[in-house]
């Protein structure tokens, strides 16, 4: 059985102790002052906490050991409650490795484990030298070609017939054949950084205005002296501005905090895919991004499960897209950020040339819903936009008093065009390897699922939908986006279509994975 590096004790030590330390500070404040604790036992509370709890993370290093083991990585941890974890290699869907900024300097790397389990990581190595996440990386990789050469126990024993606790990492085999798939050139990243938004820069900008009060308020003085009010803050000045001018001084604020969360966006894009590159290793993809904590992991082809091209407006207007794969129970470390991602941002035909070549499919002819879907979208625009007018109503009427309530009326101006564009952005088509689907006008996303990938087959249809005969078909499969919802779904095709995409997803594959396994035989 093997350590993690000596370097990431040292450093799970020194932070422990640095805990312990302000912990301790608190604690021992807190008592002086509540307790009647004497002053000179203060400095041995810190003490006492900053040795207690780093010689408990000193015990958790020692007591962490994996290994190896023919087909299977064991993993034991824990001080009082003692965990063993075997992880069959055959299941193991990726190897991702990711280095800090501190893990970069000492050249140290977390090595993440994902199974087909779901979407937590099964085992986390945090940390082992860089050599040796390759080998890990490289035993996994190479364990469905060469089970023997690949799969070869870790420990190492001593003359005296006793393992020792650690061994040197083996050398790392030499990498498969490599062929450089795509690389971003800085033209290339902050194009992408400015055509996409990313949801967590107003998130974290909201998270951070408590931080940032004093800036917060130094704009609000800037926009009062903007719509003619003196440079101060208070409720009387407010109350003072008439509704008029307090609508202007919130569409005023509203427009700066988006071209903040627009800046904040681009910053954040910036620094997760600074360097991307992505290249062919073998059967795998291989991909590394980032510029202070740096990312890598692996996606191997023959564990795909679904394919999706996505593009929003200002990608679509400029013949942009990007390209995800999906494999059994992973979509990428952090979903949010799209670390499944294969290529963040390149020409629609560049992408859809390497989404032929992970999984062949021809061109995708999407047929659209029926007219009738699109009444149905209209309808449920309608009510939105009356939902919205009635609560402007009511703000105007107790609130503002302005008598302008009415311009919300312009909503339903806007219903037929929405209704028809969410009508035109939908479709299914059916190729002779894959099922696709395609829905969304602002982020449109296409889903390619190859037949054998399918696991379930079901059609649902809502109260609204059977009012005017239409159904949902979807195919749901094993990756992590179809856990939470991101299934190729096929929203409101004609009731009797519906059956039809059913019973030929079943036919296909079926004959699908008898082909395969006719190939396999012979």
């Amino acid at each position: 059985m093997r350590r993690l590096h000596p370097l990431s004790g040292a450093v799970s030590v020194g932070r422990a102790v640095l805990q312990g330390t302000v912990f301790g500070v608190i604690a021992g404040s807190t008592l002086a002052g509540v307790l009647g604790l004497p002053a000179a036992a203060v400095p041995l509370l810190i003490l006492a906490l900053a040795l207690a709890i780093g010689g408990f993370a000193l015990a958790r290093y020692y007591r962490f050991t994996y290994a190896i083991d023919g087909d299977t990585l064991r993993v034991e941890s824990g001080v009082i409650a003692r965990q063993s974890r075997e992880i069959p290699l055959g299941r193991i869907q990726n190897v991702d490795v990711t280095q800090g900024v501190l893990n970069r300097l000492l050249g140290l790397a977390v090595v993440e484990f994902e199974t087909a389990g779901g979407a937590t990581t099964e085992a986390t190595l945090d940390a082992v030298d860089e050599a040796e996440a390759e080998r890990l990386r490289g035993v996994v990789q190479r364990y469905g070609e060469t089970p023997e050469e690949s799969a070869e126990p870790d420990t190492v024993t001593a003359e005296d017939g006793t393992e020792p606790s650690t061994s040197p990492a083996a050398e790392p085999a030499a990498r498969p054949d490599t062929e450089e798939l795509f690389t971003f050139t800085t033209r290339d990243l902050l194009t992408y950084a400015v055509v996409s938004v990313r949801p967590a820069a107003p998130v974290l900008l909201l998270i951070g205005l408590p931080l940032g009060i004093d800036a917060l308020l130094t704009v609000v003085r800037f926009n009062l002296g903007l719509v003619g009010g003196p440079r101060t803050v208070s409720l009387t000045v407010l109350e003072a501005f008439g509704p008029p001018r307090l609508v202007a001084l919130v569409l005023l604020t509203a427009l700066q905090f988006l071209v903040a969360a627009l800046l904040l966006s681009v910053v954040l894009t910036v620094v997760e895919y600074y360097d991307f590159r992505l290249v062919r290793e073998g059967d795998d993809l291989r991909y590394e991004r980032g510029l202070l904590r740096r990312y890598s992991g692996t996606i191997p082809l023959s564990k795909v499960q679904t394919v999706s091209v996505r593009e929003n407006v200002a990608m679509r207007r400029f013949g942009f897209a990007t390209l995800a794969v999906e494999t059994a129970g992973y979509s990428g470390a952090n979903g949010d950020t799209g670390q499944g991602v294969a290529i963040p941002m390149a020409p629609r035909s560049v992408v859809y040339d390497l989404a032929r070549d992970i999984e062949p499919f021809g061109d995708l002819e999407f047929e659209r819903a029926p007219t009738r879907a699109r009444r149905r979208y209209g309808a449920r625009f309608a009510i939105v936009a009356g939902a919205v007018t009635a609560v402007g109503y009511a703000v105007d009427t107790v609130l503002l008093g302005t008598g302008y309530w009415w311009l919300l009326l312009g909503l339903f101006v806007l219903v037929p065009p929405a209704a028809h564009l969410r009508w035109r952005h939908r479709g299914v088509a059916l190729d002779e390897d894959v099922f696709a689907t395609r829905t969304g006008f602002w982020r449109q996303t296409t889903r390619v699922v190859p037949y054998y990938r399918v696991q379930t087959v079901f059609v649902g249809r809502s109260p609204f939908q059977r009012r005017r005969d239409l159904a949902t078909v979807t195919a749901d499969t094993a990756s992590t986006s179809s856990l939470l919802g991101g299934d190729a779904r096929a929203y409101d095709v004609d009731d009797d279509r519906a059956a039809q995409l059913r019973d030929t997803l079943r036919e296909r594959l079926y004959t699908d994975l008898l082909a395969r396994k006719r190939d396999r035989d012979a």
